[in-house]
């Protein structure tokens, strides 16, 4: 594979390459990282054997990486295709694509314009690459490697035997665009785009409004795009079968499989969060081509999305076309121009043409396996979605904090809460800084965190508020530091796997290799990563192991988004605990300096606010005479019939019992909860 763009040449080659860690600083960082997460006699057997590996091993396999490196420009780049992709045989589906919804249009648009608008976009775009005319990508100044976007446009994924490879196709087979409808797929022809936008969109629309007005459902047993939905074995005997049923097929699938990009017209309408994250994930697979490099999804309610191959691109490359994507569709929503018979004369016009595949029984049984995996595999899933409202970016910085690593705590807090163990953790992040960079794994765990969670968990009464505060700070340090050093390419996920990958055919595989230390700290339970682009308001994946969840989450200035997807896991359950921990770890930074009592006078004052709405909505609906004499109240805290003041009381009163205040903040939500939702109602109408 070639790189198309001179502009990406000139990126990769005016970058560093990506450094090859220091062994011991290696194996000094993994033993922090990974002994939280295990008992102690576990990680003493994993040490005796990394300090082994050190000693013998170790050196050799170090030297071939420095070898590899100086002959590559990036020396992880192929292995680790292969590691986390090629040779992957789960479902590229449920397990390696990534999803965007987009936010909502200006103004509506009917299905037909909002996709000739979004391909329109798109094909500028590809102009825009291949003119070398893109800046090149930043961050903060500092340039990016732009390799990845040789690989945007005319590629596909295929099944292998034994491992997946990605075509790139050239650019004269590659000019059309794949749409998919109603189980169908169509080839549409565009010409060149013209100084006319307008009417080239208004050529691409109705090409498409054809296909959706004359399209006939066809029935799911035949559908090709679930089979790229199945176990990658499973799809290549399928493709394999596909493939020899006949020439129209092998024909018809190469124009599929070459085109520029897929677009698909869905048939649902999603409203929810959760549908619309559903619907951008995996819909029921039919109008989806999952192998493709990037399908633009655009539904029957004019809602729009985007779904991303992981294998030679990263979500955060892709965000860059989706930006002007979104950009360009905004625009033409907002002028709300209608389409003119000048603009539809004017110009080539678009055409389309129906892709047609042949089947045998052979091939049908293929299509209901697929079927049949897809079904059970959506049923065997939950996906549920968090919108943290409370507070956001804004708030946190205020605390002096990172706001990711804030998340990061919040997501290990909940965890510890739903199952009381440390979960392996994995954050992506970039080395997009090197040539040919692409991700690295932030640890979130540390001994400061495992201990934190512990401390608000399992033992609350034995650590104070401010102790509790201060193992949270440097939890919170503690991810900042590696994910700082990730970026400078000093992870140490990376250099172990280059480590393993550097042993020679036939030669002795050391112990640490298959110790379960070694390589159940690589076990993912939590999966994450964040895109907070204000342009989304859907973003996500699978989990990466079948005991674990995928979170993708945003973080806006003043809320906080999660979309978290697991086998039935309890994905729902660990969206309470998020909002939960977010709640208490705000408590835990805003209060560590207060004593008791003064935490005591405050809850007094909120629970009096509620009192006084209570009195008021009473004596609204039960006025009182000018003769009647309000009857007396107790004395105590709550000086108001108020039928949450005993329990909210007796809360108070095991403040000392309960140094970690997480009572505190159950009662601080459920009466922020109540003045949300009652206070319209309860105060009499000023109108």
């Amino acid at each position: 594979m070639t790189v198309n763009s001179s502009s990406n040449s000139t990126s990769v080659a005016s970058l560093a390459k990506l450094p090859v860690p220091d062994l011991h600083d290696t194996v000094a960082r993994f033993t922090e990282a990974a002994r939280p997460l295990f008992s102690a006699d576990e990680f003493e057997t994993c040490l005796a054997k990394l300090n082994d590996f050190v000693a013998t091993q170790g050196p050799t396999l170090q030297a071939r990486l420095h070898q590899r490196s100086a002959e590559h420009a990036n020396w992880l780049e192929d292995w680790w295709n292969e590691y986390a992709y090629f040779l992957n045989r789960s479902s590229v589906c449920f397990n390696v694509n990534y999803f965007f919804g987009f936010r909502d249009t200006p103004q509506p648009m009917t299905q037909a314009r909002l996709a000739a608008a979004l391909i329109d976009s798109a094909v500028r775009f590809r102009s825009q690459l291949e003119s070398d005319s893109l800046e090149l990508d930043n961050i903060r100044g500092k340039p990016m490697c732009m390799h990845q976007y040789q690989y945007m446009f005319a590629t596909c994924r295929h099944p292998g035997e034994q491992r997946d490879w990605t075509e790139v196709y050239p650019r004269r087979e590659s000019t059309h665009i794949a749409v998919a409808h109603k189980g169908r797929y169509f080839v549409l022809r565009v010409p060149a785009a013209s100084t006319n936008r307008h009417a080239d969109i208004a050529q691409i629309e109705r090409q498409l409004q054809i296909i959706i007005d004359t399209t006939a459902q066809l029935e799911r047993a035949k559908s090709i795009g679930v089979l790229t939905a199945a176990l990658r074995d499973d799809w290549y005997a399928a493709r394999e079968c596909l493939l020899q049923v006949s020439s129209d097929n092998a024909a018809s699938l190469r124009a599929l499989e070459s085109s520029a990009f897929l677009v698909s017209l869905e048939s649902v309408a999603p409203v929810t969060h959760k549908e619309f994250s559903l619907a951008c994930h995996c819909s029921d697979g039919t109008d989806r081509y999952f192998d493709k490099n990037f399908q633009i999804l655009v539904f029957a309610n004019g809602r729009y999305g985007f779904n991303g191959e992981h294998s030679l691109t990263d979500a955060t490359t892709d965000m860059r076309l989706c930006n002007v994507l979104v950009h360009d569709v905004e625009t033409v929503a907002a002028k709300a121009l209608v389409a003119t018979a000048g603009d539809l004369a004017e110009g080539a016009p678009a055409t389309f043409e129906e892709l047609h595949f042949d089947y045998n029984d052979e091939l049908l049984g293929h299509i209901q396996r697929a079927v049949e995996y897809f079904d059970a595999t959506v049923a065997a899933h939950e996906l549920s979605t968090l919108v943290f409202d409370s507070f956001g970016k804004e708030q946190i910085k205020k605390m002096k904090v990172s706001p990711d690593a804030f998340v990061q705590m919040a997501m290990q807090l909940a965890y510890y809460r739903q199952f009381r163990h440390v979960p392996a953790t994995y954050e992506s992040a970039s080395t997009k800084a090197f040539a040919r960079g692409r991700t690295e794994t932030s640890r979130s765990v540390s001994a400061h965190s495992a201990a934190w969670c512990k401390a608000m968990v399992d033992h609350p009464e034995t650590t104070g508020l401010h102790a509790k505060a201060e193992l949270l700070r440097q939890s919170i340090v503690n991810q900042s530091q590696f994910t700082a050093q990730c970026a400078k390419g000093s992870g140490i996920d990376r250099h172990l796997l280059g480590l393993e990958f550097a042993l020679q055919e036939g030669e002795e595989r050391h112990a640490l290799f298959d110790d379960q230390v070694f390589t159940g700290s690589r076990h993912w339970k939590l999966s994450t990563s964040q895109i907070s682009d204000p342009i989304l308001a859907a973003y996500g994946w699978g989990e990466v192991v079948d005991d674990g969840f995928g979170i993708a989450y945003r973080i806006e200035n003043n809320a906080l988004h999660f979309n978290v997807v697991s086998q039935r896991m309890g994905s729902a359950r660990l969206c309470q605990y998020l909002a939960d921990a977010l709640m208490d770890m705000r408590f835990l930074l805003t209060n560590a300096h207060k004593q008791p009592h003064e935490i005591m006078a405050e809850v007094d004052a909120v629970a009096n606010v509620l009192t006084s709405i209570k009195l008021l909505s009473s004596s609204s609906s039960q006025p009182t005479t000018p003769t009647e004499t309000p009857a007396p109240q107790p004395e105590g805290r709550f000086r108001a019939p108020f039928a949450e003041a005993p329990v909210a009381h007796a809360m108070v009163d095991g403040l000392d019992r309960l140094p970690s205040n997480e009572v505190i903040c159950a009662l601080e939500a459920r009466l922020s909860r109540f003045v949300k939702e009652s206070l319209s109602w309860a105060l009499p109408s000023t109108s």
